[in-house]
């Protein structure tokens, strides 16, 4: 993925959206959004994995499809879901944020590490 920057405002609109897999799949919905401090781009997702669920997973932008991030022309509302470039499953097994709310860049490429394709020696490409 390349680099999206968001406003604060936009940054706030993707709370709630629908994350799903490259399959189609449901992985959760948007928690919390990471941004990079240098230049406010998205480093990272927080997708909480089901309704009721306590439990969030960290998606990096690595695996973010970069045109599902943005409201449709004309609309000031996600109505379409954030997809993936891996499966629902693999995402909903992904490593969960750290616990003080600030993410590392060790933190980020640990993260990207353990979504990448199996035999792969570089982090999934969105």
């Amino acid at each position: 993925m390349g680099s999206v920057m968001l406003t604060a405002a936009e940054a706030a609109s993707l709370s709630g959206v629908d994350v799903v897999g490259s399959d189609g799949a449901a992985v959760g919905r948007v928690r919390d959004v990471y941004l990079m401090d240098r230049d406010r781009s998205i480093a990272a997702l927080g997708v909480t994995r089901g309704r009721l669920s306590t439990t969030t997973v960290l998606v990096p932008a690595a695996v973010v499809l970069e045109e599902t991030l943005r409201p449709h022309t004309g609309e000031h509302e996600h109505t379409a879901p954030i997809r993936l470039s891996v499966p629902a499953r693999a995402a909903r097994a992904a490593e969960q944020p750290p616990a003080t709310g600030h993410l590392s860049p060790a933190d980020l490429r640990r993260a990207e590490l353990a979504l990448r394709p199996a035999g792969s020696e570089e982090a999934p490409q969105g």
